[in-house]
């Protein structure tokens, strides 16, 4: 997904003071989300957050503050997120956002911080429509969300094969999906994993087909101000010591059994062998903070696509490299 340009982030100074130091200053970390997206990032009618990424914010708030409850999430649309970022509107963007070559580089003035989800772009139809493959959806009109790398890769996966389509863009991604619903569309596209939980969302997944082909890569992950490499280093090993936990089996349920273990690379994550945290500017006890509060990576995967949640999906390529994925954490010391 890329970025375009909102008048009120484009006008706001950017701090030029460490991220880590305006958090401690201010007592709260500013999180923007898709706000949304179910299984990823949504608010209930009571102003309560969910979600894999709002998980990955409040870890970020149990490292640096002590408090996983210290987020303030913004809402972020894909045309407007990095602006935010850039501009110092939040600290950090997490908001199912693909990482690639052209957001990461040169003078674009934000980094990724991580890979912590790997998807691929889907579509889903009605199965009233008779559509059973890509193939049939040419000439067809597709919904999706403007300012995406799913309108690039739509429009080369089908010209490769000599079809074309219409993309009908939204600025929102609850309108993109209203207007799918509504028959606006004959498909609508997006990562796979936003595909399901939103349709699931639907109440009516029963009368919708995801069709068989992914056709791109979509490794997504937080982004993070370019030029500050203390605060790019806790976000990045944010995810690795939720990583390892996982790896030793530590979770929020069992952390305190840990306390007084022999096991070096727990002793290590939890701070009671200490220097981690020194060397990222933090204090020892930030990574079993992330864990007693939050949980590890498995327990946050479990709770929004897993087996707690309405997908059921397994882990598959998202497990762990000793359970036949390829997440890798790695080595904290």
């Amino acid at each position: 997904m890329g970025a375009g340009v909102s008048p009120a982030a484009a006008t706001a100074p950017q701090s030029p003071e460490p991220t880590l130091a305006l958090i401690k200053k201010r007592g709260q970390v500013l999180c923007g989300v898709n706000g949304e997206l179910p299984g990823f990032s949504v608010v209930d009618t009571q102003g309560r957050w969910s979600g894999f990424d709002v998980d990955f914010c409040r870890s970020i708030a149990a490292a640096t503050l002590g408090d996983a409850s210290k987020v303030k999430f913004v809402a972020a649309t894909a045309t407007d997120r990095f602006d935010l970022l850039k501009s110092g509107q939040i600290d950090l963007l997490v908001r199912n956002t693909t990482i690639t070559l052209r957001r990461s580089t040169g003078d674009t003035g934000v980094r990724y911080a991580a890979v912590t989800y790997i998807d691929g772009q889907g579509f889903v139809v009605s199965k009233r429509s008779g559509i059973k493959n890509l193939v049939q959806l040419d000439k067809a009109r597709i919904c999706m969300t403007r300012d995406t790398t799913y309108q690039e890769n739509t429009l080369d996966w089908f010209a490769g094969l000599g079809l074309s389509v219409k993309l009908i863009l939204f600025d929102r991604t609850e309108a993109t999906f209203e207007a799918f619903v509504t028959g606006a569309c004959e498909a609508v596209t997006q990562q796979s994993t936003g595909l399901a939980t939103a349709i699931v969302d639907t109440g009516k997944a029963d009368d919708y087909l995801m069709l068989p082909e992914i056709i791109s890569k979509e490794p997504q992950g937080p982004y993070v101000r370019a030029g500050d490499d203390e605060w790019i280093d806790i976000v990045r090993w944010t995810h690795n010591a939720r990583l390892e936990a996982e790896e030793l089996g530590i979770t929020s349920q069992n952390v305190e059994s840990f306390r007084n273990t022999r096991l070096l690379a727990a002793r290590r994550l939890l701070g009671l062998d200490t220097g981690n945290g020194q060397s990222l500017g933090l204090d020892e006890q930030w990574a079993y903070r992330i864990i007693a509060q939050v949980g590890n990576y498995g327990e946050s995967y479990e709770r929004y696509f897993g087996a707690e949640s309405a997908l059921k999906f397994s882990r598959g390529v998202n497990a762990l490299w000793t359970r036949g994925g390829v997440l890798y954490p790695l080595p904290m010391q």
